[in-house]
């Protein structure tokens, strides 16, 4: 009997206009990261460790300054039940945007030193904010698409990205022959095109406003830059804190053979996790409008138990057959990135498991203040396990990158096991 009413639950599940849309958006999505995936071959021939050290770099970097150049509000467009002042939070969100550009453009020139040593951006430094820039634009007109439900349009988005990045880092190297900063302009182009393309595509019109209309919606959604931008930030960090350490402690080569591997395992994963994320969001929001927390608990679980199935897959593959596999493809002279990307195996499984569907409901349920909360805490204990390793175990690069592995694994099992209480006793209420 209680196989029969698993069978029945997934066959339900599998008609839901939640599963259509995941696997619409996720498909697509997944083919804008399989064509980059498909050229990284010949990539990986025309520039060296150094250039992928470089862009590598440039996105770790921009993933931290990214947070604070809209105070987060990109979610609360998704939240704001009236349509009209989810128009104006877009003004508001455009203006913010160009006042952060303009401060991380003077810290970047003040601190290039810094910048440049740690994250390895001798070329693109002076590029970044506009990277930055063009980056949190399609991230805030993603926030509009989730709200009209039109999940596809941000993947046809990646698409256009992933397209211009390859025809531009190609050119690059055609034109003017080997160099370290083609494949990272070529990313910025990339982002540049896909967020005009994203513009263009929402027919955006701009409301009237005014400035006190503006400052009525920073208040009411002031716990955004007040806890939610500072655990972000400090959860981006614990995100990109391995190429943070690598930068300071190893060589720019060994940042490009982590970059390699960062580039066709964790980044592909990353967008497709973060479009599950988006629809699984827009979906947690609409159950916790209703009241029906019985029903935020059984979205979360059957898209867990999905994420699992895609997920496991992947991992075996990796573990298994990723040493074999990557200097096959890409050449003998990348054999450690092949052991490099045995080691992040487990951070695949974990991560496109628990990632997407983490803080996107905790949001919703009201416990910003909590995620804030874990996210200080996840960033001590991965700073202080990898300063042991650094410090007192004085781990080689490999060993380095399997200690890492291990505690991402770890802080997010407990995470998880944090998550499923708060659902049970919402769910129980």
């Amino acid at each position: 009997m209680r196989v029969k009413e698993i069978v029945q639950k997934i066959s339900v599940f599998s008609k839901t206009e939640y599963l259509k849309n995941i696997v619409g958006q996720a498909g697509i999505v997944f083919v804008a990261q399989l064509i980059p995936l498909i050229f990284s071959p010949l990539i990986s021939r025309l520039y060296d460790e150094n250039a992928l050290a470089e862009v590598t770099g440039m996105v770790s970097l921009s993933s931290l300054l990214l947070v604070f150049s809209s105070f987060k509000l990109g979610q609360a467009i998704v939240i704001e039940k009236d349509e009209y002042k989810a128009r104006q939070l877009m003004v508001l969100i455009f203006f913010i945007n160009l006042f952060m550009i303009s401060v991380i453009s003077v810290v970047l020139y003040l601190f290039q030193d810094f910048f440049i040593r740690s994250f390895k951006v001798d070329n693109v430094i002076f590029i970044v904010p506009v990277f930055v820039l063009f980056f949190s634009l399609f991230g805030n007109f993603d926030g509009w698409f989730i709200r009209q439900k039109k999940f596809k349009n941000k993947a046809y988005g990646k698409i256009i990205e992933s397209v211009s990045y390859l025809t531009f880092a190609f050119s690059l190297y055609f034109f003017i022959g080997s160099n370290e900063y083609g494949l990272a302009t070529g990313k910025i182009l990339g982002i540049v095109l896909g967020a005009l393309f994203l513009i263009k595509l929402s027919k955006y019109r701009i409301p009237s406003f005014t400035l006190e209309d503006l400052r009525q919606l920073l208040r009411k959604y002031r716990e955004f830059p007040i806890h939610d931008m500072p655990s972000s930030f400090i959860n981006v960090i614990s995100l990109q804190i391995l190429v943070i350490f690598l930068g300071f402690y190893y060589s720019k080569a060994e940042v490009g053979f982590f970059g390699l591997a960062n580039m066709v395992i964790l980044t592909p994963i990353s967008f497709v996790g973060q479009a599950v994320s988006s629809i699984f969001f827009q979906k947690i929001v609409e159950d916790v409008h209703k009241n029906n927390y019985r029903l935020v608990k059984s979205t979360f679980l059957k898209t867990f138990y999905l994420l699992s199935a895609i997920s496991i897959p992947g991992f075996i593959i990796l573990w298994f057959f990723s040493e074999a596999l990557i200097p096959f493809i890409f050449g003998d002279n990348w054999l450690l990135t092949g052991k490099i990307a045995k080691a992040l195996s487990v951070v695949f499984l974990i991560q496109m498991v628990v990632s997407p569907i983490s803080g996107p409901v905790l949001i919703p349920l009201g416990k910003i203040r909590l995620n804030a909360i874990w996210q200080y805490s996840r960033f001590f204990f991965m700073t202080s396990a990898l300063l042991v390793m650094i410090y007192v175990f004085k781990l080689d690069f490999l060993n380095f990158i399997r200690g890492y592995s291990y505690c991402v694994v770890v802080s997010y099992l407990v995470y998880l096991f944090v998550i499923l209480r708060i659902i049970n006793v919402k769910a129980r209420s």
